[in-house]
């Protein structure tokens, strides 16, 4: 598909976020690999990021990418008012403004106010259910809700991952439906493929950060007295907890660090299985990612997981305690012929379903509209 006419977008960061930081995190090339596509299809994508170093990374961005990064050395939160401000004539020349994900909506926010440009905003994930369970303050909460409601009802279209986030929008802030989008996270289906590459065997593996949202420890207490080969790829605050941990059960578990997205599908290849035993979850990429590879995968009968496994068939589900994990990881690993079924229908699945291409498809026709009312 090919737009009719050339439409050049801002893209507006999370705030505080800037390319350095998605190099460093591993995510860089998942995340410039959608807007590359989408402005081959659109003609132009303007990144505005809060990263002073991100000059450097300009050379690994598309030639029709356009980065303008940081200006001044100023707090984050007093650089998202002035961003509008200092990058006036180039956000004038813009046909639309799209919000990364939700914590950065301020500048776009203002700058949609100031210049009537049509707003198209992102949220990957229900911010404000994430932050009360993860104990925020009053204070943080009513902040959140705030940037949320003017987002919600200044946007001219609204993109959320999953019914469940679109439907919490329209009851909670009394959003039109007709104003919301579902529309999944991506998987590069062709890089994130079945390989014909030595599986370690036993193996299982995880991919994400340690926090409390992912659950770990009950993955952990499952995992005592089992043969089985747990991989963890990732990092964060309780990975020296969860290491001490898994040598006081006698685990055979490996905390690989953290890995490059364009790393990660030979790593998931390495593994029999994968897992994602989160209290609570978006619409997680790297489970979407696994499955593509063809992994027979587990996860919690949570949100954001159920969502996408249908048990028996495109993975199984659990509940978050040790014995259900367990009683999973046992029954999945108990049978080859199983496994090899549920990697396959969730590789059929995951192409039918979330390919980069079929995402840029049901996008792209946002800012075809809303470039017609410029």
């Amino acid at each position: 598909m090919t737009s009719k006419k050339t439409t050049r977008i801002a893209v507006f960061f999370t705030h505080g976020v800037s390319l350095e930081l998605w190099e460093q995190r591993g995510m860089f090339s998942r995340e410039v690999t959608f807007y590359e596509e989408l402005a081959r299809e659109l003609g132009e994508v303007c990144f505005f990021t809060y990263g002073r170093n991100d000059a450097r990374f300009a050379s690994k961005l598309g030639t029709q990418i356009r980065l303008f990064p940081k200006r001044l050395p100023v707090p984050n939160l007093l650089y998202a008012v002035l961003l509008p401000f200092l990058y006036w004539r180039e956000l004038s020349q813009v046909q639309a403004l799209r919000i990364h994900q939700l914590a950065g909506a301020i500048p776009a926010v203002i700058t949609h106010w100031l210049m009537c440009k049509p707003l198209i905003v992102r949220g990957g994930f229900q911010w404000l259910t994430f932050a009360r369970k993860q104990g925020a303050s009053k204070l943080k909460q009513r902040c959140i809700s705030i940037i949320e409601r003017l987002s919600y009802r200044s946007a001219n279209v609204i993109i959320h991952t999953t019914q469940a986030d679109a439907t919490f929008v329209q009851n909670r802030y009394g959003i039109h439906p007709e104003k919301i989008q579902v529309i999944p996270n991506y998987v590069d289906t062709e890089l994130f493929k079945p390989m014909n590459t030595q599986k370690h065997p036993q193996s299982l593996c995880y991919v994400g950060r340690f926090e409390e949202q992912k659950n770990l420890f009950n993955l952990l207490g499952a995992m005592e007295g089992s043969q089985i080969h747990l991989v963890l790829y990732g990092d964060g605050s309780l990975k020296s907890e969860l290491e001490h941990r898994a040598k006081q059960l006698n685990i055979h578990a490996s905390f690989m660090g953290r890995i490059a997205n364009e790393e990660l599908p030979y790593a998931l290849n390495t593994c029999e299985a994968f897992i994602l035993p989160s209290w609570y979850e978006g619409n997680p990429k790297v489970l979407l990612e696994a499955m593509s590879c063809g992994l027979p995968c587990i996860g919690t009968n949570v949100e954001g997981i159920a969502s996408l496994i249908k048990d028996g068939e495109t993975g199984l589900l659990c509940d978050p305690s040790s014995p259900s994990i367990a009683q999973a990881i046992h029954t999945l690993f108990a049978d080859q012929d199983f496994r090899n079924r549920l990697g396959y229908t969730a590789r059929t699945h995951i192409l039918k379903s979330v390919s980069l291409t079929q995402v840029i498809q049901r996008e792209c026709p946002f800012y075809d509209s809303q470039h017609e009312r410029v």
